[in-house]
């Protein structure tokens, strides 16, 4: 019964290791947390005594997760879920409550706004956060527990902790305004910034003139709408961002299809709440409206 003292000693410490480890900065997780970093510093080097191990290497600068820590804190985070949703299974609200979905803006708009209604209809009790962020920046949210999908097209995460499943495939297209021109020049907009433009699918060996800059593919086809330009962009997107009637498909250049993925963490057990949660997204990702 040894691991059971070794658990129940260090099980009120958790939160307080899962929020350091997190953020890997003290100032930070104690600001979460409403205490003083001092008491948080302490509660660390107690929980790495208890275990007789380091959790952290530690520079003059910052405290970093080593494997051990790593280890622990995978197993927190999950055991923390579990434990949520058994609470919530107990008092028959296992259907009840929060969830949230992560996506770039364009998914978003197209996938996690529809799955939030859908969801709004089958579990009138479940309430969906939608966020937007960066691709490298929601296999983080997903450990943490700030999402519990995701939904990608790029930068298709390899952690061990997550569980990546294709959603669907997607036609992207090149659109312009009106009517096209034979032998017009290809002025296009491209998504991201001029040091950092995203890959959109256009042929590598297919010259093109970039004449402006977008956030993301909603604004570069209003864009489109407003100038004479070529835009790459889902189907789906177009038909979803209201500007489908006011746009032109083409032919030519051929744009490669993508594939859709949908993130979530493994999980030890059943979780309701995550399961409608895929199902809704998976229905917004593969309905046709």
């Amino acid at each position: 019964m040894h691991f059971v003292h070794r658990v129940r000693t260090i099980w009120s410490w958790l939160p307080a290791f899962r929020a350091v480890a997190e953020s890997e900065h003290l100032p930070t997780a104690a600001n979460e947390l409403g205490i003083v970093p001092s008491s948080l510093s302490r509660t660390v080097k107690q929980i790495e005594d208890e275990l007789g191990i380091p959790l952290f290497d530690r520079t003059s600068k910052a405290l970093v997760l080593n494997h051990a820590g790593r280890t622990l804190v995978a197993a927190v985070r999950e055991a923390m879920r579990i434990v949520d949703d058994a609470v919530g299974t107990a008092v028959g609200d296992d259907l009840t409550g929060q969830v949230g979905a992560v996506a770039n803006s364009e998914l978003g708009h197209a996938i996690l706004i529809p799955a939030a209604a859908s969801l709004a209809a089958s579990h009138p009790s479940l309430v969906l956060t939608a966020l937007t962020a960066t691709p490298e920046n929601i296999p983080s949210m997903l450990l943490r527990g700030d999402a519990d999908a995701a939904v990608i097209d790029r930068a298709i995460p390899t952690h061990p902790d997550l569980r990546v499943t294709e959603l669907a495939t997607w036609n992207r297209a090149a659109y312009v305004r009106g009517v096209p021109a034979e032998g017009r020049e290809h002025r296009c907009v491209s998504v991201g910034t001029p040091s950092e433009p995203l890959d959109d699918g256009w042929p590598t060996d297919l010259d093109r003139r970039i004449a402006a800059h977008a956030p993301d593919e909603r604004a570069a086809l209003e864009l489109c709408t407003r100038m004479d330009v070529v835009v790459v962009a889902y189907e789906m997107i177009v038909r979803r961002s209201g500007f489908a009637s006011r746009l032109t498909r083409l032919d030519a250049p051929a744009i490669a299809p993508r594939a859709l993925y949908l993130v979530q963490r493994r999980a030890v057990g059943r979780h309701r709440r995550t399961e409608a949660l895929a199902e809704a997204i998976r229905l917004a990702a593969t309905s046709l409206d």
